[in-house]
């Protein structure tokens, strides 16, 4: 064995500061001519004022000695001018003092001491220091990056304060996570909305930001926004001291403060940056009210719509009653908002809202295609945020799909930040210096020279891109300035070691591990674990995509084989690398294995382990071990509080983080949602189309009834398709700006035939709050959009207080209920109908909205609608002797139920009889549709029966 790695090729890359890596901030110019206007100013005040002084006046410092004659001389102009030349100079001396005490404070992180008769020279002493500072790039150096809105508050119903504030805490999600848990009980007063007899539970909180200008907040200045007063600092300090925050830290010291605390704040504190949340508690501990307040949205109240029986509330259910009377507290802006959930994920927010997505996501998919989501999926949808990591999966592959068009190759990422508005990568040197990496793919753009490349969610708009991600080794481990930021494991050139803190470390390894195993910018990602006895339940997230391992050694044997079959596979495409491979379609096959120790190695395992992972410029290798090792080439470090140093790459932040115990409660969710799915998928399977329907709740005799008035589509004169990508095709003006939120409206509408109330329509759309100009506008868009008939009445009425649609709108899902009611006989009806589809049904909903349609039934109901009628229909095909057309049956339907094996059964059987090899093909491409999905009892025994050895296809 060579006792030196083999040279690996130069990268080029050079470490950088945390500086050089952070988003560029839209408006950036703007700040920079604040910035120099500011420099000029402070010039002209401390430079150009006693410049000007001596050139005019003279010289102030006396020539000679003083004596009595100076004061019997006869007052003359020039000793009047004399004496104002003097007070100039004792104000400007003043001044200097004020700027010298504002940078001095600065510099040191701390707030300014007050200098005696400060006043107006110390404050505006105060902007022109903080110009000055935000033209230097102070401004980038923490908190959240400029524009970064402050997440508005998730209302939340519980049954006394205390659980009113976890719950709150849970919603919030995230980086707010932890500094609620405390606050309800420790700032209650009597709302002056509370009615007779209950009593108002109020908490105002403030999430501490740098102000536009400023490189650091402070709470004097906290408390001069706020408050009206900056000598009233000292309240807010003693309202939270020692409070845990969300970072892990405590306020021990008012001159320091860290961004995204959350600060409780005395009850009459105002001002847009202020959150408010109020429960009103009976006197028999019942709350008969919660509502939280948000800037956001004109500073509306959002009232909240209280769990149902059994679990979440959904704008379904809450549209068969009328309302209640809008409590006195509640802004008419926002009568109800999302489904909230009694689930408390307690400390599963340290892991941040792009892990909480992914976990939210596994769950749903281990759910099968006829699950239903509970309040778990509920819980970490809500605290979770999917929006963000579906920007960061489509724009990674819009990326990768460009590169591919241009022929060029993909660059490797050094970090990339992504915030609910953008994704900034940036990019490593490139091997070739002169070439560079050439012009990003539209709408990809270029800042930073070459070195950086970003996206904005606008740009976007309406594109699905297809192909392999690049950088499926990709993890969130930190927040940092408001942006979640991501490194490339597979980048490492050898071992990453976390070290610092142990205990810490080992919860930001397996928060590392469950962003692998769960995040949807990747093809799947293979995950050993070394050592990490009593973690098996991690193996739940993913199955068959973790191993657990004794040794090294043996972990070590099986990379050595993945290792060389990557190399093979890349050299049969005649590509260079596994980024270039997956570029050429083979994303699955070359997706990254990552080995995460729980100890540091011995230096022969590291050597070992760096020499396999450097064989190639790029392996598909990638090692973390928790611990320092001095044989790693990423070293980064944690501690107690949670703070990362990321090393070498010069970057830091809150690191992302879970803990075992809620690690192991997630992996039981989805556990009992793999039984779950096995019961309901064996139901689904088993019912025909009359059974189906009688399963639907009790909306399916509604829809029923909506699709006897309903015209035939080819008349209709608007068309709403639910049974595909959703969407809505009209005859009136449309403003493409507006498309998405018209198409979920229209959706909602249609999915309720028995009509949708003001209040459902509001808190499904807008669940953050509203106001009542924006939803009469969207309202009207939508009226305008579907257009009248042809008496000159809308297609989308408000009758009795509700909206609903005309007959004159056809909505797939009404025919296809009508048509198990009616037709289920008329195979041939059945077959034409599936042949419309357009891909997977309720599908390519833009994450950010539909959020209400996550927790419908409409989805789950009509996958089994579907499954049943076209089981029938096929069967019904082939005994007629016609396998043709029952074969296009079945693949219609999968086309709507992707996922049903039930479906793929009928599929593999009605070809398999007479054919093992088409059987076998079939049999493999059943395996690619499924994804991680284990195979059924029934689907793996047709699959051994029909196909000897068809365990091993696919």
């Amino acid at each position: 064995m060579s006792t030196t790695a083999p040279h690996r090729p130069s990268s080029g890359y050079r470490p950088r500061t945390a500086a050089d890596h952070l988003p560029r901030p839209e408006g950036s110019g703007r700040s920079v001519g604040k910035g120099l206007l500011s420099l000029l100013g402070l010039l002209v005040v401390v430079v150009g004022v006693p410049a000007a002084l001596v050139y005019f006046v003279g010289n102030p410092l006396p020539t000679s000695r003083p004596d009595v004659s100076w004061l019997t001389a006869p007052v003359t102009a020039e000793a009047l001018i004399a004496i104002v030349a003097v007070l100039v100079w004792l104000v400007w001396a003043h001044f200097v003092v004020c700027v010298i005490a504002e940078l001095r404070a600065a510099r040191a992180g701390r707030m300014p001491s007050l200098v005696p008769g400060g006043g107006g020279s110390q404050l505006l002493a105060r902007r022109l220091v903080a110009g000055v500072l935000l033209l230097a790039g102070s401004a980038t150096m923490t908190g959240h990056a400029p524009g970064q809105a402050v997440a508005p508050v998730t209302a939340v119903v519980s049954t006394d304060a205390g659980a009113a504030a976890a719950a709150t805490s849970a919603a919030l999600g995230t980086e707010r996570a932890g500094a609620l848990a405390d606050g309800v009980q420790d700032s209650a007063t009597d709302g002056p909305a509370a009615s007779a007899g209950q009593q108002a539970s109020v908490t105002k909180f403030y999430e501490v930001q740098p102000p536009s200008g400023r490189h650091h907040d402070t709470l004097w200045d906290i408390a001069d926004r706020t408050l009206g007063d900056p000598f009233r600092y000292k309240e807010i300090f003693e309202l939270n001291k020692d409070r845990v925050q969300p970072d892990g830290r405590r306020l021990v010291d008012a001159d320091l403060i860290q961004p995204g605390w959350q600060l409780v704040m005395p009850a009459d504190a105002t001002g847009p940056a202020i959150a408010t949340v109020r429960a009103h508690v009976a006197p028999g501990g019942q709350t008969a009210e919660a509502v939280a307040s948000s800037a956001l949205g004109g500073g509306a109240d959002l009232g909240v719509a209280s769990s149902s029986d059994t679990g979440a509330t959904t704008a379904g259910s809450a549209a068969d009653a009328e309302p209640a009377a809008t409590p006195a507290s509640v802004s008419s802006t926002a009568p109800a908002s999302t489904p909230s959930s009694s689930v408390d994920l307690g400390d599963l927010a340290l892991g941040g809202g792009l892990v909480l997505a992914g976990l939210a996501l596994a769950l749903t998919e281990r759910r099968g295609p006829y699950g239903t989501p509970g309040e778990e999926d509920e819980a970490l949808r809500l605290a979770g945020n999917p929006s963000r990591a579906d920007l960061l999966d489509r724009s990674l592959r819009l990326l990768a799909q460009g590169r591919r068009q241009q022929g060029r190759p993909m660059p490797s990422a050094v970090a990339v930040y992504v915030s609910d508005e953008q994704v900034i990568v940036h990019l490593d040197a490139p091997e070739d210096a002169a070439s560079g990496h050439g012009e990003p793919p539209a709408p990809w753009r270029a800042t930073d020279g070459d070195r950086a490349w970003s996206v904005s969610a606008s740009d976007l708009a309406g594109l699905q891109p297809e192909g392999s991600a690049p950088w499926p080794g990709l993890v969130a481990i930190a927040l940092s300035h408001g942006y979640d930021l991501l490194v490339d494991l597979e980048h490492a050139p050898g071992l990453i070691s976390l070290g610092g803190a142990g205990d810490v470390a080992r919860e930001v390894a397996l928060s590392l591990v469950v962003d692998l195993l769960t995040h949807p910018w990747s093809d799947s990602v293979d995950v050993s674990l070394v050592g990490f006895a009593g973690d098996e339940s991690l193996a739940e997230l993913a199955t068959g995509r973790v191993r657990t391992v004794v040794s090294i050694e043996d972990a070590l044997a099986g990379a050595r084989r993945e290792v060389e079959q990557h190399a093979a596979l890349v050299r049969s495409l005649g590509v260079d690398g596994v980024v270039a491979g997956r570029l050429a379609g083979s994303g699955p096959d070359l997706r990254p294995h990552v080995m995460v120790l729980s100890g540091s190695p011995t230096p022969e395992q590291a050597h070992e382990l760096t020499e396999l992972m450097m064989s190639s410029p790029r392996t598909g290798l990638a090692a973390v071990c928790v611990g320092q090792s001095l044989a790693a080439r990423w070293r980064f470090g944690v501690d107690q509080a949670g703070a990362i140093d990321l090393g070498v790459l010069g970057l830091s932040g809150t690191a992302r983080r879970l803990r075992h115990q809620d690690v192991a409660r997630v992996a039981g969710w989805v556990r009992d949602a793999g039984e779950e799915a096995a019961r309901t998928t064996s139901t689904a399977s088993a019912l025909d189309p009359a059974s189906a329907l009688r399963s639907l709740p009790a909306e399916g005799a509604d829809l029923v009834a909506a699709a006897a008035p309903m015209h035939e589509q080819a008349t209709a004169l608007a068309h709403v398709g639910l049974l595909g990508p959703v969407l809505v095709t009209a005859r009136g003006p449309l403003n493409p700006a507006r498309e998405e939120l018209l198409t979920e409206l229209v959706t909602l509408v249609a999915l309720h035939p028995e009509g949708v109330h003001d209040s459902v329509l509001r808190v499904s759309l807008w669940p953050r709050g509203v106001e009542d100009d924006v939803v009469a506008a969207t309202l009207a868009a939508a009226v305008s959009w579907l257009g009248t008939d042809a008496h000159g009445a809308p297609l989308l009425d408000n009758r009795d207080g509700r909206w609903r649609l005309a007959p004159e709108v056809h909505v797939d899902w009404h025919e296809l209920a009508a048509v198990a009611r009616a037709h289920a006989d008329d195979r041939h009806r059945v077959s034409a109908m599936l042949a419309r589809q357009r891909g997977e049904v309720f599908s390519a909903t833009p994450a950010g909205r539909y959020t209400w349609l996550a927790f419908h039934q409409a989805a789950r109901d009509a996958r089994v609608l579907v499954t049943a009628l076209a089981r029938r229909a096929a069967a019904a095909h082939a005994s007629a002797g016609d396998a043709d057309l029952a074969s296009r049956t079945l693949r219609d339907a999968l086309a709507l139920v992707p996922r049903s094996q039930a479906l793929w059964r009928d599929l593999v059987r009605l070809h398999g009889g007479a054919d093992p090899g088409a059987a076998g093909a079939l049999v493999t491409e059943m395996r690619q549709a499924l994804g991680a999905d284990a195979l059924e009892p029934e689907t793996s025994a047709l699959v051994q029966h029909l196909v000897p050895g068809g365990r091993e296809l696919g």
